[in-house]
């Protein structure tokens, strides 16, 4: 066999390989349908946790004094704080700060003393089983005078159960998508070939939900027949978003 035979005798051999393997590859794309969805599910409770910052300043001719009048404070706190049962693991100092004070006075930059201010962060548990317990702290604490409270927030303290159910719940969505358009395309649903997440977090429901707008705001107080105050929670949820490919038969 010449040289110029060889060589065509080699090109019609590699054509040929290559048709081969792509009617062998066009063959499994053919037979592997697939459906890719997504499923989001959402799970809501009701909170059973708070959390609260609650601030206070004062200002006196020197440091010390100022110092000694936020002290003061504190100790009104931790005794209202001792009183609700609060322990001291679920309170904590966020922020402590000295300065100078200042003020404008006829354009000009006039210094009126010393400042000291501390500012804790409050966890109240078990809002379930006692729901009362909440609305009293902020009572007494909102009695004290110059005292700010901000940054109330719900939550739950356990959100395994809930991530789990919100992942079975996605995963159902899921497949009921798949299930429907394997019917509409005269399939039926077959194994799993790939699951990945998309988002599993947590989310804060809107409805009576009494978080940043102002404690003033927030805390509705009750006619003169009762000295207390409510604050609706509203529900708490998580969510998760998932994506499937099934294999459709």
């Amino acid at each position: 066999m010449n040289k110029m035979n060889r060589k065509i005798f080699t090109v019609i051999a590699f054509s040929l390989m290559l048709f081969t393997l792509i009617s062998c590859n066009t063959g499994v794309q053919e037979s592997q349908s697939t459906a890719s969805v997504s499923g989001i599910g959402t799970v809501l409770a009701q909170p059973d946790m708070a959390l609260i910052n609650v601030s206070f300043s004062h200002t006196a001719p020197t440091t010390r004094e100022a110092k000694t009048a936020v002290e003061r404070i504190i100790q009104r706190i931790s005794q209202i704080l001792q009183e609700e049962n609060i322990e001291d693991k679920f309170i904590k100092t966020i922020s402590l700060n000295y300065d100078v004070e200042h003020e404008w006075r006829n354009g000009r930059m006039v210094r009126i003393g010393q400042r000291a201010q501390q500012t804790i962060a409050i966890t109240v548990n078990d809002l379930v089983n006692k729901p009362e317990r909440f609305p009293s702290l902020l009572d007494k604490i909102t009695a004290i005078d110059r005292v700010q409270v901000s940054n109330i927030q719900f939550d739950i303290e356990n959100k395994a159960e809930l991530f789990k159910q919100s992942r079975e719940l996605a995963y159902q969505k899921a497949f009921d998508k798949a299930a429907q358009y394997a019917e509409l395309s005269g399939r039926k649903v077959g194994k799993v070939m790939t699951i990945s997440e998309a988002v599993s977090r947590d989310i804060a429901q809107t409805r009576a939900w009494a978080s940043n707008v102002g404690f003033r705001e927030q805390v509705a107080y009750l006619d003169g027949e009762s000295s207390g105050s409510t604050v609706p929670a509203g529900e708490y949820g998580v969510t998760s978003e998932i994506n499937v490919v099934f294999l459709l038969k």
